[in-house]
């Protein structure tokens, strides 16, 4: 035991060493003097015992940078050597965002063996259910909800002075964009033992003694918690590709390196590989894999922190995104507004002419609609670049989510290419610095 403990004190030791030295190598960059020219032009002058290295200064354009593949037009092909003497197909699906599918990216076995890794370590779900304590709470909560739903005419849309199945079903959609079938909703007044539904209207006099605090909670606890209404419902784990990995994983990596054209620090920096198992109902609402800069500027970026803990912004570049079965029925991942001519982001959360978030609903309405099979990849770009040639403005245009699995079941992986800003290009990435921890190699 003790040797066990003497261990992990050496092993966060040695993490925080590495840390110390990665920042020092930042550092490097910084302590430069700077001043601005008379045309008001910024230059920097090295610390003297540094002057005679020729390493540039912090404010100087790094040689390295990120690199797009432009889509040129739907429909476009091109063909890929990302392996020696095979070629694959790389095709353009939509140019906002830039959209890409590589049929074939993984074979059967590869596929096959992130599967079982996944089975190996055991996967964590994301769905939850409503269970009888939570039901039996919601019985003895009684009495006019304090929100709109203690209004009569919020619930009689159509204003003939009853509520039906029909009026509940709206009130649901208009109050928590949650999408009720007649069941669900005799099953709600039958939960919460209201009578007054029981010959299926509610009158204004009956409405007077209605449980809407009940129904109100009931309704929320649905949206945040039953596994067909929530925004996601799946199971998932997280998987090594960095230097400690498995020769299949590592030439996996080096192919998405291949594709993408990235730096190899950039891809050796980016995180684990999430796999994704979804059963039937399974799906994923309409989301975004990045975060903007505008928005969550006073946050570092997530691979900088690392920790899990420590609130952080997204900054996932790319995502490459593998089908690693094929799907019965359902299934598909949807980009709600890819190439769309009248988005306007703000204007789509309003949600006014429909939940188009809900992919359990509108999957088909979506501009771009990829179909799972079996070692297909699918590839975007969350991010733009910048002028300088690093990770820029976040794409509103790569909303997208995975559709309700209608039969049989899903799995996926999600490869995330974590990008540094230019004001942090000089910095490394605290998954690359574990990975050569755990490797036994030198920083």
């Amino acid at each position: 035991m003790l040797s066990k403990m003497m261990k992990e004190i050496s092993l966060i030791l040695f993490v925080f060493f590495a840390i110390a030295i990665a920042i020092a190598h930042a550092n490097k960059y910084t302590e430069s003097k700077c001043t601005k020219d008379e045309n008001g032009e910024e230059f920097c002058q090295k610390p003297e015992e540094e002057e005679e290295e020729e390493e540039p200064c912090f404010y100087e354009d790094p040689k390295e940078s990120l690199f797009q593949w432009d889509p040129i037009e739907k429909g476009h092909v091109r063909e890929l050597e990302l392996e020696e003497g095979k070629t694959y197909k790389m095709i353009t699906r939509a140019k906002r965002p830039k959209l890409f599918e590589i049929p074939d990216f993984l074979t059967d076995e590869e596929c096959e063996h992130i599967i079982a890794m996944a089975e190996s370590q055991g996967l964590h779900s994301s769905g939850l259910h409503i269970d009888e304590i939570t039901i039996k709470n919601k019985k003895r909560r009684h009495g006019h909800s304090k929100s709109e739903s203690n209004l009569f005419y919020k619930w009689d849309k159509n204003q003939d002075g009853v509520i039906t199945t029909e009026d509940v079903k709206q009130f649901a959609i208009d109050t928590r964009f949650l999408y009720m079938e007649d069941d669900d909703i005799i099953q709600m007044f039958k939960g919460l033992d209201i009578k007054e539904f029981e010959d299926g209207k509610i009158s204004e006099e009956e409405f007077e003694t209605l449980n809407t605090d009940g129904l109100d909670e009931y309704m929320k606890d649905l949206r945040e918690n039953h596994p067909r209404f929530r925004d996601r419902f799946s199971e998932q784990t997280w998987i090594r590709q960095g230097k400690i990995a498995d020769p299949i994983m590592r030439k996996i990596r080096d192919r998405v390196q291949r594709l993408t054209k990235l730096p190899k620090r950039i891809i050796a920096g980016s995180e684990p590989l999430q796999v994704v198992h979804y059963n039937a109902n399974g799906h994923y609402h309409a989301h975004f894999d990045g975060q903007s800069r505008k928005k969550f500027g006073h946050l570092e970026c997530c691979h900088f922190v690392a920790d899990g803990k420590t609130e952080c912004r997204l900054c996932r570049f790319i995502t490459v995104l593998y089908y690693l079965n094929d799907v019965d029925e359902g299934g598909e991942t949807a980009f709600p507004v890819a190439d769309s001519e009248t988005y306007v982001h703000n204007e789509f959360q309003k949600r006014q002419q429909g939940d188009f978030y809900n992919l359990s609903k509108f999957c088909y309405n979506a501009s771009s609609v990829v179909s799972p099979k079996r070692g297909k990849a699918v590839m975007w770009y969350n991010h733009d670049m910048d002028k300088h040639g690093w990770l820029g403005e976040m794409d509103d245009f790569s909303l997208h989510g995975g559709c309700d699995i209608r039969k049989g079941e899903k799995w996926v992986a999600n490869n995330w290419i974590t990008a540094p800003e230019y004001d942090s290009y000089h910095r490394t990435s605290l998954y690359a610095i574990e990975d050569l921890i755990l490797s036994g190699q030198d920083l």
